[in-house]
């Protein structure tokens, strides 16, 4: 995309509200074709730009993961992006806080500036000088989603461990004023509200909180850990529902309330046939839930980003999707063991 089509695009994407943004990002997430072994060159991926983090969330795998922690380097971002040149819209977020990495507005302003819409994910709980918001909103995010599951420290701090909810609030507050002072639109700001039965009791306060910040505010459903095939949280499903789940089941998600939850979306794998992660070391997975090591599929530092995405690993997981034969060897991977997505073998 050129950059007089992008500019366009953003000024029309940008007015939406960040709800209708969403489902229109679920439908095309969700408009592809499941029959093939070889799909087009992914137009969305997440790369981790640290895998490390501030907090003790408990049902992240951040802490426990099995992988090594550490920071991207800028001359791999760069590569990374070099690689796939089908890139449009990079998720700058997976299993760290992003804010922490020391190059992470130079990565952006970089993403930027090769025509890619950029989002990252923050928990925010991060006291910082004036020079970081300026950076911040200078870089040209366009999308800054912010995880706070509270309107008070309280609440927020029960599933954000480790947490300050008043740095958060505070932060927003600059980030907007550096926007309002650079007559800036971008960064989107989002509120990301995980309701859970400790804050469920807010909701109406945190309407009124980012009403008064002059941000948006989207309430999400909480998951369980229970859709992270390559690691085991202690105790039963049964008791983190009866620990986190709201009383309000219009914020369950659907699959707690079947009577068989498994598997939880009844449908093919969308990660399988149009997006990739890749780790800080710049090592590929095939989706944002693996947590281990022994679940790369590839090595940007060695391969082409084409050799990974059409090679056995993701052609066989494919064809679990489908009707399609594999003559490749693998008979069992992370996707055989997924219970994600309804799979047709």
């Amino acid at each position: 995309m050129n950059s007089v089509l992008f500019k366009i695009y953003l000024s029309v994407w940008q007015r939406l509200p960040i709800r209708v943004q969403n489902k229109i990002s679920d439908r095309l997430k969700n408009n592809f074709n499941p029959n093939t072994l070889t799909p087009k060159l992914p137009k969305v991926v997440v790369i981790d730009p640290i895998n490390i983090c501030n907090l003790d969330c408990p049902l992240c795998a951040s802490k426990n993961q099995n992988y090594e922690k550490g920071k991207m380097s800028l001359e791999t971002f760069k590569m990374v992006l070099d690689k796939i040149p089908s890139l449009r819209v990079l998720v700058l977020f997976n299993w760290g806080e992003p804010l922490l990495h020391p190059n992470i507005f130079e990565m952006i302003r970089y993403s930027v500036s090769r025509n890619i819409y950029t989002i990252t994910h923050t928990n925010f709980s991060l006291k910082q000088n004036e020079k970081f918001f300026h950076e911040l909103v200078k870089s040209g995010l366009h999308q800054l989603v912010i995880s706070a599951d509270g309107a008070s420290q309280e609440t927020y701090e029960k599933y954000r461990v480790k947490g300050r909810f008043d740095w958060v609030m505070k932060n927003i507050e600059q980030t907007v004023a550096e926007k309002k002072k650079l007559r800036r639109r971008d960064p989107k700001i989002v509120w990301k509200f995980l309701v859970n039965k400790y804050s469920e009791h807010e909701i109406s306060y945190a309407k009124h909180l980012a009403k008064k910040l002059n941000i948006e505010i989207v309430f999400d459903k909480m998951g369980l850990a229970d859709d992270l095939p390559d690691i085991n949280f202690p105790g039963t499903l049964e008791e983190r529902k009866k620990q986190w789940l709201p009383n309000n089941k219009k914020y369950v998600l659907d699959y707690y309330k079947r009577e068989k939850p498994l598997p939880i979306n009844d449908s093919p794998c969308y990660q399988l046939f149009n997006s990739s992660v890749i780790n800080p070391d710049g090592k590929v997975t095939p989706c944002c839930w693996i947590t281990s090591k022994e679940n790369v599929w590839g090595d940007l530092n060695k391969q082409s980003f084409e050799e990974i995405w059409y090679g056995d690993n993701y052609k066989y997981s494919r064809s679990l999707f489908n009707n399609l034969e594999h003559n490749g060897i693998i008979k069992q991977n992370i996707c055989t063991k997924c219970e994600i997505f309804k799979r047709v073998r």
